[in-house]
């Protein structure tokens, strides 16, 4: 599995192409509030109608030395390089 530089590992990776498809446009807002959520040891609202502003999440991710996006630089678990694109990443609950 892949690791970021802070040697966080994902327990699960989604195909993007789901997300369009399934209308959950709004998990991806709930991702960054969580991941700015837990940096600021707070709870973040996080929908895609109304509570915490991206930009403000963005911010509070910058403040922490993440990206104002959300995207993390992460490192192949089998060669030890750099994979050469950004990853969405964050702490986000999911219900198989």
């Amino acid at each position: 599995m892949p690791f970021n530089e802070q040697g966080i590992s994902p327990d699960l990776i989604m195909n993007p192409h789901g997300f369009p498809s399934r209308m959950t446009v709004g998990k991806m807002i709930e991702l960054i509030a969580g991941k700015a959520g837990s940096l600021e040891g707070d709870f973040k609202y996080g929908t895609a109608f109304a509570g915490d502003k991206l930009d403000h999440l963005g911010l509070q991710l910058i403040k922490n030395g993440f990206s104002y996006t959300g995207k993390d630089s992460f490192i192949s678990g089998v060669t030890g390089e750099y994979i050469d694109t950004y990853i969405f990443s964050g702490p986000i609950f999911y219900q198989r």
